[in-house]
C-alpha cells in the first residue's frame, strides 16, 4: 500500500484502511471464499449481522461502533481488555466484515435503530456506553442525540468530527485521492490482483487467532464495496446528524486521539480536543505513539482506550451512587 495514500486515508479519520478502497459490487458471495466468521450471527431488519458478544460483568454494556471498512475484530484487544468488567458487543455493521447487504441503512438514524434492535435481539441490557472509532465517532454521537435514555456514556476513539473538511485543509485536498485509492482497492479485490504483501493497516496487529480470518475478509470485495456507500455517506448525512445530537450536560465523554495523526494535523487535534468539551464530564488522552488504526489494533495502544472505558463506567457508576 502506498505509505502517503495510507496516511491521507487516515487523516481523514475515515478508517484503517480508507486509503484502499472500494466500488459496487454485483453478485452473490461464494461461501467457499469466506473465511469462517469468528463470532456469531442474528437476523436484524433483513440483514445477517455478525457480532462478537461476551457477557460477563456487569453494569453498562458496551458497544463497538467500528471504523469505515473495518471488520469488528478491530475491537479484538479491547474486548480482552474488558472481559469480566461489562458486557461488550462489538458488530459488523451491514456489508462490512460478515455481515451481509441486501438493503442496508443510509442515515445514522437507521443504523442506530439496526443497533439498537441487535441489542435486544441479544437482551444485552442497558444502559450503554457507545465507543466509536473513526467515522464511527458520528454514529455514536448521533445514538447519544436520539437515545439519551439508554445511554451511560460516550468514548470517540481518534473520531471524525462533523466540521473536518472545512476545518482541515489536509484532509479536505486529501479527498480525491482517497476516493481514487478507494476504487482501486475494490477492482483489485473483485479481480483478485492482490498480492501476498498486501496488507490492511494494523491488523496484522491483532491476537494471532484473528489475523488470518480478518485479513483474508479485508481481501474480499464486498466490505469495500460497503466502505464506498459510507465513505459517501460520512460526510453528507452522518456529520451533519452528529452535528445536530444534543448530548446531556452530564453525560461522561472521553475522547482518545491518536498523537501522530494530531501531530502531522493540527486541525485534527484541535477538533479532538473540542469533543472532549461537548459535555461538562469530559476527558480527553492523546496516545502520543499511535496512528490512527494502530490506536485500537495494537494491544499496548488499545490499554489506554480501555482505561478512558473504564473511567466512563466510573462516572456513571458515581452518578447513581449520587442519585442514591
Amino acid at each position: 500500500m502506498n505509505r502517503n495514500l495510507r496516511y491521507l486515508g487516515l487523516s481523514l479519520a475515515a478508517g484503517a484502511a480508507a486509503a484502499t478502497a472500494i466500488g459496487g459490487l454485483a453478485g452473490s458471495r461464494r461461501p467457499e471464499d469466506w473465511p469462517a466468521a469468528p463470532g456469531e450471527f442474528a437476523e436484524v431488519h433483513g440483514e445477517q449481522i455478525h457480532h462478537l458478544v461476551d457477557r460477563d460483568g456487569s453494569g453498562p454494556t458496551v458497544v463497538f461502533e467500528s471504523a469505515l471498512s473495518c471488520p469488528c475484530t478491530e475491537w479484538a484487544w479491547l474486548l480482552r481488555a474488558l472481559e469480566a468488567t461489562a458486557p461488550c458487543l462489538a458488530y459488523d455493521r451491514p456489508g462490512n466484515g460478515w455481515s451481509s447487504q441486501h438493503r442496508p441503512p443510509a442515515t445514522a438514524a437507521e443504523l442506530n435503530d439496526l443497533t439498537l434492535s441487535l441489542l435486544r435481539k441479544l437482551d444485552l441490557p442497558g444502559p450503554y456506553v457507545l465507543v466509536g472509532h473513526s467515522v464511527g465517532g458520528l454514529l455514536a454521537r448521533a445514538f447519544a442525540g436520539r437515545h439519551a435514555d439508554e445511554l451511560a456514556g460516550v468514548v470517540l476513539v481518534d473520531s471524525s468530527h462533523p466540521d473536518q473538511l472545512d476545518r482541515s485543509a489536509l484532509q479536505r485536498e486529501g479527498m480525491p485521492l482517497v476516493k481514487q485509492g478507494i476504487s482501486t482497492m475494490y477492482w483489485r479485490t473483485r479481480l483478485r490482483l492482490l498480492g501476498d504483501d498486501d496488507g490492511f493497516g494494523a491488523i496484522s496487529e491483532l491476537p494471532g487467532e484473528i489475523v488470518e480470518s480478518s485479513g483474508r475478509v479485508m481481501r474480499r470485495p464486498e466490505p469495500w464495496a460497503a466502505a464506498r456507500r459510507e465513505f459517501a455517506l460520512w460526510h453528507t448525512q452522518w456529520a451533519t446528524e452528529a452535528r445536530e445530537a444534543t448530548l446531556a450536560p452530564t453525560l461522561p465523554v472521553g475522547v482518545v486521539t491518536a498523537g501522530q495523526q494530531a501531530s502531522m494535523d493540527l486541525a485534527h487535534g484541535r477538533m479532538q480536543m473540542e469533543l472532549a468539551g461537548l459535555t461538562q464530564v469530559g476527558r480527553h488522552e492523546v496516545v502520543r505513539m499511535a496512528e490512527h488504526d494502530s490506536l485500537v489494533m495494537r494491544e499496548e495502544l488499545a490499554g489506554h482506550v480501555a482505561e478512558v472505558i473504564e473511567w466512563v463506567l466510573e462516572r456513571h457508576a458515581e452518578r447513581l451512587r449520587a442519585r442514591r
